[in-house]
């Protein structure tokens, strides 16, 4: 496995590393017969320990092109994420460049399969937004020594790769300023989180600018770790058992968001009279409900992910690239000052 560092795996190193031909490393793949169980099962092994993908894409790839860029989102249920592809799909097809579309559903083993899947000769690079907590960065290092070009947007990994986030810092200020001089002395948080929340990401800039502000984390009335159709049902049944429930909410986006509001309607509350609450992202469904949020222009985000994106594919060895997306807070009827009935 030494031997293999610092290139791409070929067929020929599996056939060295397990003694079979070229003919039964094919058919194991395939799913063909000729070969027992058995075999198949230490061939695949052995292409797994090595990070060995068969190449479907062999001509092109001999190519050096294939006019096709792979695009890898968590899932499509969170809105933002299907309108960010459909303006990724537009500002490609614009430059003559096709999309692929893979979905996770925050799968490590998915992501890793259509990774390596399509950087053997499906796509000529990947735009990404990774797994949690950073579980394929073994992978992602693999890929860069083979010099495949990869873009990371939402998440970021220090100066290793190219990276397009967004700064929420700003909007969320504004959007805590108001909460405090409407009188909220708290304010929760509902959503998924990294595993260290305090440190990194959307969660991690709330608490800086709620310290900042002066204003308390409500930790106990938060709840972390929600995907977010389940977020109004489960935060809703903890505050029930709790007896209590905050009188304002930042919720990790749009979706979170909505559920909670939904929830809180289906149980006779009123939004804002007896729970402020924030989004992100401003998906359609956000002005159709009054939920006060934080825009990313993703028309404009589509297009430097593909300006950075492009770069690195004329220029792998230019520096790396590490951006952030303005935000804009949207005020709506979704926050209102404290009613004291919470």
């Amino acid at each position: 496995m030494d031997k293999l560092k610092g290139k791409r795996p070929t067929v020929g190193d599996l056939v060295k590393l397990t003694g079979f031909s070229q003919g039964a490393i094919s058919r194991a793949f395939n799913g063909r017969g000729g070969i027992s169980e058995a075999t198949r099962e230490k061939i695949l092994k052995a292409a797994g320990e090595i990070g060995y993908h068969p190449n479907p894409s062999a001509r092109n790839f001999k190519r050096g092109y294939t006019g096709r860029i792979g695009i890898i989102l968590p899932n499509l249920r969170n809105t933002n994420y299907s309108e960010l592809y459909e303006q990724l799909d537009l500002v490609m097809a614009d430059s003559g460049v096709a999309s692929s579309l893979a979905l996770t559903h925050a799968s490590v083993e998915r992501e890793a399969n259509t990774i390596l899947h399509w950087s053997a000769g499906e796509t000529d690079a990947l735009i990404v937004n990774p797994v949690p907590d950073k579980k394929n960065i073994d992978l992602y290092r693999k890929l860069k020594s083979w010099r495949y070009p990869l873009l990371f947007i939402y998440d970021n990994y220090a100066n290793e790769f190219d990276s397009l986030g967004v700064d929420y810092r700003l909007s969320l200020r504004q959007a805590m300023m108001y909460l405090r001089d409407v009188g909220h002395k708290k304010v929760a948080y509902v959503g998924t989180a990294a595993t260290a929340p305090k440190s990194v990401g959307k969660l991690a800039m709330l608490y800086k600018v709620l310290e900042e502000l002066g204003i308390e984390f409500d930790e106990e009335l938060s709840v972390l770790h929600v995907p977010g159709k389940e977020a109004g049902p489960r935060a809703f049944s903890k505050w029930r058992v709790m007896g209590r429930r905050p009188s304002a909410v930042v919720a990790f986006n749009d979706q979170t968001a909505a559920s909670i509001y939904s929830e809180a309607t289906s149980l006779g509350l009123k939004v804002p009279e007896d729970l402020s609450l924030l989004g992100s992202d401003d998906v359609d469904q956000a002005e159709a409900i009054g939920l006060s949020t934080i825009r990313i222009d993703r028309t404009e985000m589509a297009k430097t992910i593909y300006d950075m994106l492009q770069n690195r594919m004329k220029d792998f060895d230019s520096p790396i690239r590490i951006q952030q997306m303005r935000s804009e807070l949207i005020l709506r009827r979704s926050m209102g000052p404290v009613s004291g009935k919470s």
